[in-house]
């Protein structure tokens, strides 16, 4: 007697989704760190921006009523990354990491 033996079929489509749904598990999950950009900010930003994000010289955000604050984490990385007005860029000095800690940090300093 022979045996017919079935096996079922997996489609690509399926096995790329089950493999995107692993890789996706394994990734390392973690939130910006406000502790962390606390260092950062006191080191980088304070000496304009305040120790607690009332601006020191005319014209830039006050982080303490939430200036500047409305833009999205991505658009505030952006300015910290490359500078804006008179405000030095920060690309090469910290990372894209750091950033989103100090950006985390400026969101407690609202009051």
């Amino acid at each position: 007697m022979n045996k017919i033996m079935i096996r079922p079929r997996v489609s690509a489509a399926m096995m790329w989704t089950l493999l995107l749904c692993c890789c996706l598990v394994a990734l390392p999950v973690s939130a910006a760190n406000p502790q962390q950009g606390s260092k950062f900010y006191t080191k980088n930003c304070q000496n304009c921006h305040g120790a607690t994000g009332v601006a020191q010289m005319p014209g830039l955000p006050d982080f303490s009523r939430g200036q500047g604050l409305l833009s999205s984490d991505n658009d505030l990385m952006q300015f910290i990354r490359n500078g804006r007005g008179m405000m030095p860029a920060f690309r090469g000095l910290l990372s894209d990491r750091d950033i989103l800690d100090v950006i985390a940090y400026l969101r407690t300093l609202r009051r």
